[in-house]
């Protein structure tokens, strides 16, 4: 809604340095301007292949993420960040090749005992590009080395995993889908050929892109929202979200302290920049139908929920004391912006 004036009451204020809560304040937030979306950069479609994504949409799930990012970083990620996508499937949800090419390799996965990872190579004229899908629970029998494959070919079946997402155990089907572009070499990164996927889908694999990701929920979303975020970012990280529109703080970052770790730092912020509360974050990122976050302070606690979709937040914060609100029908609405 357009904001004239909205007036928002803090329990904290910022002392002399400027990032310590003191006394109670009233952070006044005037109009602000909105953050136009922003597309990532880096390798596009050449030679006109494009590719699928490696599933259908009755194969798609979202019972403990839906879809994890290119280049987030985390316990398995740290030093060189996700070089793909990986992918929720329902149960018995069938893996597919992404365009057409031809397999390269057939090889238990390094990952996951039992299941195996397979590596397609395309060519766009003498653009060769690979594709690899990993955590196959089972392969159909076309797929050998130096056999070709066409786009949507069954290639087999999604594993499942068992493994705590967040605070609660959950078993899902997943595949991890990786595009490595040979004209592209991103130096003493592991994987130096890896591209996100985002910038090379076809129209259809775009569409269904869409569907899927506005779902996903991760823990690193507070600071890596992207489905295409820099693989060589540093730590700490610390993202910044603005208020464009409704009720709320003019502005909240998030520091994520280490790479290997996924809890975060927040501080609220004035119209200025300055912070004005600070503390630790609690989040429920896998809870349906919608994530919880709890802003902790040393002497305030303030429950919320959100969703995350790029770099528009959507957060329904309660004021110190308040119940969780139910919905995210009184939600501000926060942007941030990607760095290039």
């Amino acid at each position: 809604m357009a904001l004239a004036a909205i007036v928002w009451s803090l329990a904290a204020s910022a002392c002399s340095n400027g990032t310590s809560p003191t006394s109670p304040t009233t952070v006044v937030v005037a109009n602000t301007t909105p953050i136009a979306p922003t597309t990532p950069s880096g390798p596009t479609l050449t030679g006109g292949l494009g590719f699928s994504m490696p599933l259908t949409a009755a194969d798609a799930a979202n019972t403990a993420f839906g879809l994890a990012p290119f280049g987030y970083h985390g316990a398995d990620h740290a030093d060189t960040g996700h070089p793909g996508w990986d992918i929720e499937y329902r149960a018995g949800g069938q893996v597919r090749a992404a365009a057409d090419g031809t397999v390269l390799s057939v090889t238990a996965d390094a990952a996951s005992a039992g299941r195996a990872t397979v590596e397609i190579e395309h060519s766009a004229g003498q653009h060769f590009y690979r594709t690899i899908y990993t955590n196959l629970a089972s392969l159909t029998d076309d797929v050998k080395v130096d056999a070709p494959m066409v786009r949507g070919q069954v290639l087999g079946i999604a594993g499942t995993v068992t493994e705590a997402v967040g605070a609660t155990p959950a078993t899902y089907a997943m595949s991890h889908f990786q595009v490595d572009d040979f004209e592209f070499y991103a130096g003493s990164l592991a994987n130096p050929n890896a591209v996100s996927p985002e910038l090379i889908l076809t129209a259809e694999g775009r569409a269904l892109f869409d569907a899927i990701w506005p779902l996903a929920t991760y823990a690193h979303e507070l600071a890596e929202p992207f489905a295409t975020n820099p693989r060589s970012a540093a730590f700490p990280l610390t993202r910044v979200w603005r208020l464009e529109s409704g009720e709320g703080p003019a502005g909240i970052s998030f520091t994520q302290q280490s790479a290997k770790s996924t809890g975060y730092e927040f501080a609220i912020l004035a119209e200025s920049g300055t912070a004005v509360e600070a503390g630790a974050v609690t989040l429920r990122y896998a809870s349906r139908p919608l994530q919880t976050i709890d802003l902790v302070a040393a002497t305030s606690v303030r429950l919320g929920v959100y969703d995350i979709v790029d770099d528009r937040m959507r957060l329904a914060l309660g004021v110190q004391g308040a119940a969780r609100p139910a919905d995210l029908s009184s939600a501000a609405v926060y942007r941030t912006t990607r760095a290039r």
